[in-house]
């Protein structure tokens, strides 16, 4: 395993476990059906989610949607989002999120887009820049983020703040029966 798990990366795989085992527990007893769509994490989400025991219950599936056709073809990305604003955008993300949960038939979805690195990024979005979007049936929202570190450290610390967003969403699901995507902030 070496030098792989150890670091931020690490830290941020095992918080990010931790939260979904919350999450797992929390949708099973509230019947709450949740589905990623991930580019830069490539199935990261899905599989922190699906290490959980229980995870089946909650858990309907997840897409890697890593190249834009399949953001299109696969989640409904519009192909006007993807060639004005690119697929690591607010829009991408909220497309990413809705067309997942389309696609799944759940009840939240997550949605993750950005340059993990070492290459890629822009000016406004340089590498570590990632874009978290989730979808309920109230509608959908995202959240730009920046992450510090190697690739590897990018897609844990993504991983790890979709949980908490999903988990977020979650409770505010159970709460009140309305997502306000109040743990966005403004």
């Amino acid at each position: 395993m070496g030098d792989r798990y150890e670091g931020r990366a690490a830290d941020h795989r095992i918080h990010a476990l931790r939260l979904a085992q919350e999450l797992v527990a929390l949708c099973s007893d509230c019947s709450v059906i949740v589905a990623t769509a991930e580019s830069c994490t490539a199935g990261m989400v899905a599989s922190t989610i699906a290490g959980v025991p229980g995870a089946s219950d909650v858990l309907r599936g997840g897409a890697v949607t890593y190249v834009n056709e399949v953001k299109h073809d696969l989640l409904g990305v519009s192909q006007d989002v993807l060639d004005s604003v690119g697929a690591v955008s607010f829009a991408c993300a909220c497309q990413m999120a809705e067309g997942a949960r389309h696609v799944f038939g759940s009840s939240l979805a997550v949605s993750i887009t950005g340059f993990a690195g070492p290459g890629g990024g822009t000016a406004e979005d340089p590498v570590g820049t990632v874009y978290i979007g989730i979808a309920s049936r109230d509608g959908s929202r995202a959240e730009r983020c920046h992450f510090e570190g190697d690739r590897d450290d990018v897609r844990a610390a993504a991983c790890r703040r979709a949980c908490e967003c999903l988990l977020s969403a979650a409770h505010e699901l159970q709460a009140g029966g309305t997502v306000s995507f109040s743990f966005f902030g403004e």
